[in-house]
């Protein structure tokens, strides 16, 4: 049976209906016009299935892929095997490269330890911003996931198991992971926009957070308990493996089969994955694909050349650098060595317990973001003071000799304010508010900005501590409240609004067209 689409004029009618709806919202305040876009523009008839659930989950182990290599590094680090193989006879003596010695160790620390963690990100940007938008809009979303998937596989491999003790190769291997990385977690967050309703968009795309915090706890577990240096460099290997295996079994993109095979495909595609009547969703799917069919794919410069889309590209831009400026992966990637800098006498057990307690505040902004109670906007605001103040708090805690104890809850206070909503909105944001002939470029470059600044953050972490302990968390304190300014002034909720009419939220783009239609009417009379 085929599902024929609607006739031209009939497209031209249901775009004329949402413009007159858009431009009706445009007079009022912010928060109604969110409110009228999420109430009134989203099909009630179709709903998410069990299905959507199962691909999403499967799809976000590349999202545990990044969390195990988050986690595995901060702790197989600080190894004795590890010292043994890559410190001593290298990078020092049997005194500088002990466990208390390798702390003060500097050559240690910036030659390989630094690099180590560096390499990952700058693969990572490299895997975002040149294979990843190529192969996500000629092969798929699905494919790009698993292809990063094998890659980091690879990478792994080549850092620990073939690394046959070479310093450039397991430099290789560590850039080779990340770039596998970067690869899938480029397409991670587009697939789960175009897959999920937009009742549950935001939920499952924190699902990429969580992943990222349960594969990060489940690195720091195992390494506490299995000692093996090269079991502990595979962990995000095996995820990887995992994930090239198991895509082979997920749907496609609906809007991604339609715009690519056609509206029946496309159809056929949105009703493995949705209960009730698609027709609506699958006609507004059409509706925007016809829109942009004769225009090319936005190149990384065309991103800058109209005002509404330079202001998106800003916003998605400046806040995952916010989420990297948090300075949250300073605390994992150097997670001993911070924690003991800190007073904390035995700093791999912390970090489990500060890992399992930001758990808690990853599955409240879960449930939370697209609840009544919750949003992207105000969750991003709460976060923020709840991150800001505590680290400024513990800085001086530090300073002044004050019980260790302030420091210890300050740190997790601050790492569940980072779960509720940092962790996992930068990451669901960007892939909502560009179009389909937007998003392959837009979100490269945001994915990429969010590996840069993470490798930034990583490269200055030791030289901030070196200078000053109080002095580091101060500078993270206060690049979290500079956030909330950025979030109070640039953010705009997108819970529930329907993908097709997030741009508009941003301009008059809406007001615009239907002048242009109204216009053109009149002279055909």
């Amino acid at each position: 049976l085929k599902h024929s689409p609607l006739g031209s004029s009939d497209l031209s009618h249901i775009r004329m209906a949402e413009v007159d709806r858009i431009e009706d919202v445009v007079g009022l305040d912010e928060e109604a016009s969110k409110d009228s876009l999420a109430n009134e523009a989203m099909p009630t008839e179709a709903q998410p299935k069990c299905a959507t659930y199962a691909s999403i989950a499967v799809a976000m182990v590349g999202a545990a892929m990044f969390g195990l290599d988050q986690g595995n590094f901060g702790n197989v680090q600080g190894f004795e095997s590890f010292r043994e193989d890559w410190c001593l006879h290298r990078y020092g003596e049997e005194h500088s490269c002990s466990e208390e010695g390798s702390v003060h160790n500097v050559k240690w620390q910036d030659d390989f330890v630094l690099w180590g963690a560096v390499l990952i990100t700058i693969g990572a940007t490299a895997g975002a911003l040149l294979l990843g938008p190529p192969l996500m809009n000629r092969c798929g979303r699905r494919p790009c996931v698993g292809i990063g998937g094998a890659i980091c596989f690879f990478g792994c491999l080549l850092a620990s198991y073939l690394s046959v003790h070479s310093v450039i190769a397991f430099f290789h291997g560590r850039f080779i992971t990340g770039f596998g990385v970067g690869v899938s977690c480029f397409a991670l967050p587009v697939y789960n926009a175009e897959l999920s309703t937009a009742s549950i968009r935001g939920a499952t795309g924190t699902l990429f957070q969580l992943n990222v915090m349960l594969g990060c706890f489940a690195a720091v577990l195992i390494t506490l308990v299995d000692k093996d240096w090269y079991f502990g460099m595979m962990l995000p290997g095996l995820a990887g493996a995992v994930l090239a295996v198991s895509c082979f079994f997920i749907p496609e993109s609906p809007r991604y089969v339609m715009e690519k095979k056609g509206y029946d495909a496309g159809f056929q595609c949105l009703s493995r994955v949705r209960a009730g009547d698609v027709h609506l969703e699958a006609q507004e799917i059409l509706t925007q694909i016809q829109e942009e069919k004769d225009i090319e794919n936005v190149t990384f410069l065309g991103l800058f050349r109209e005002r509404n889309l330079r202001k998106r590209v800003f916003i998605a831009c400046t806040l995952v650098v916010g989420q990297q400026a948090t300075g949250v992966n300073a605390f994992l990637g150097y997670a001993a060595t911070i924690f003991r800098s800190i007073g904390i006498d035995n700093p791999i057990e912390f970090n489990v317990i500060f890992n399992s307690i930001m758990i808690i505040g990853c599955v409240a902004g879960l449930l939370l973001v697209d609840s009544k109670y919750g949003g992207r906007r105000s969750q991003l605001l709460i976060a923020s003071a709840l991150m800001g103040p505590p680290l400024i708090l513990a800085g001086l805690a530090l300073h002044f000799n004050w019980p260790g104890m302030i420091t210890m809850v300050c740190v997790i206070i601050y790492g569940v304010g980072f779960q509720f909503a940092w962790g996992s909105i930068p990451w669901i944001y960007p892939a909502e508010i560009f179009s389909m002939a937007e998003k392959g470029a837009a979100v490269s470059l945001a994915v990429g900005m969010n590996y840069i600044s993470n490798a930034v953050v990583i490269f200055i972490t030791p030289y901030l501590m070196q200078w000053s302990v109080p002095g580091t968390l101060f500078f993270f304190g206060a690049l979290n409240l500079l956030n909330a300014m950025f979030v109070y002034f640039y953010i705009k909720e997108t819970k529930g609004v329907p993908l097709e009419s997030i741009p508009d939220l941003f301009g008059e783009k809406a007001r615009g067209r239907k002048l242009e239609e109204k216009s053109s009417s009149e002279m055909n009379c």
